[in-house]
C-alpha cells in the first residue's frame, strides 16, 4: 500500500482527518503529523519529515497545506502526490496579518474562549459541527501561540508552484470564509497538470463538513 502523510491545520489534530482515515486506512499506510511541539516553520517541517517514510503522498489542510508547500520547496523528491485543501500559497494580506496579531494579543491575555469563538465563526459553514470542532480547538489551544507565530514567519510559496511536478489535487470549498477561490485558482494555474475540485455547501473545514466528498476525491487522487 502507498504511504500517506496527513497534515492538520491550525488548532487541529487527527480528528480533522478522522473520516478520511477510517476509510483510507484500507488503501494506504497513514501517518498524521504531530505539530504540537513546533514553534517555527522549520520545526513544523522537521516534525513531519522526521516521522514520515522515505516517499509518501502528502495532504495538507489549511495551515497544513502551507506546510506541505514548504516541504515541496525543500524535499519535493520525497513526495509522490500532493493534495492542498482549503489553503493558499500567498503570504497574509495586511488585514490577515493584523487579525493574527490581534488574536495573539488575545492569547497572551488568556482570552482563549473568545479566540475559539472567532475561529468557529470563520471556519465553519455547517454549524452543526461546531461542538466537535470547538472541542478540538480547545484541546489544542496550548499550540495556538506557536502556530500563529510560525504562520507570521512563513515565506511566500508562490515562486515554488511552477516547480511542483507530482500529481496535485487542490480542494476549494465554495463557502470558505478564510481563503477565496482566487487562492486555489492561483495554485491551479501555476502547478502544471494539477486538478481543482470545488465543494458546495461547505466552509473551511472541508474534511469534516464534506467528509464523504473529500474521501471520494482523495481515493481518486490516490488511485491516479
Amino acid at each position: 500500500m502507498p504511504s500517506l502523510v496527513l497534515i492538520p491545520g491550525l488548532l487541529s489534530d487527527e480528528f480533522v482527518w478522522q473520516h478520511q482515515i477510517n476509510y483510507l486506512q484500507h488503501h494506504a499506510n497513514i501517518m498524521v503529523a504531530n505539530l504540537s511541539g513546533a514553534s517555527t516553520p522549520n520545526e513544523m517541517i522537521d516534525a513531519v519529515l522526521s516521522e514520515a517514510p522515505g516517499h509518501f503522498a502528502l495532504a495538507g489542510h489549511s495551515m497544513g497545506g502551507w506546510i506541505a508547500l514548504e516541504i515541496m520547496r525543500y524535499h519535493a523528491h520525497r513526495v509522490t502526490k500532493l493534495l492542498l485543501a482549503n489553503t493558499t500559497a500567498l503570504l497574509d494580506s495586511p488585514q490577515k496579518a493584523a487579525s493574527r496579531n490581534n488574536m495573539l494579543k488575545m492569547a497572551y491575555e488568556n482570552n482563549e474562549d473568545a479566540i475559539v469563538d472567532l475561529l468557529l465563526q470563520a471556519f465553519l459553514f455547517q454549524k452543526q459541527f461546531s461542538p466537535a470542532v470547538k472541542a478540538m480547538f480547545k484541546r489544542n489551544m496550548k499550540n495556538f501561540i506557536n502556530q500563529e507565530k510560525a504562520m507570521l514567519q512563513r515565506e511566500d510559496c508562490v515562486p515554488i508552484l511552477n516547480r511542483i511536478q507530482c500529481p496535485t489535487l487542490i480542494i476549494h470549498a465554495n463557502q470558505d470564509a478564510v481563503f477565496d477561490i482566487s487562492d486555489s485558482m492561483l495554485m491551479h494555474a501555476q502547478i502544471a497538470g494539477s486538478r481543482i475540485a470545488k465543494i458546495d455547501n461547505c466552509g473551511h473545514m472541508s474534511p469534516i463538513e464534506a467528509a464523504d466528498e473529500v474521501i471520494r476525491l482523495m481515493n481518486q487522487w490516490l488511485d491516479e
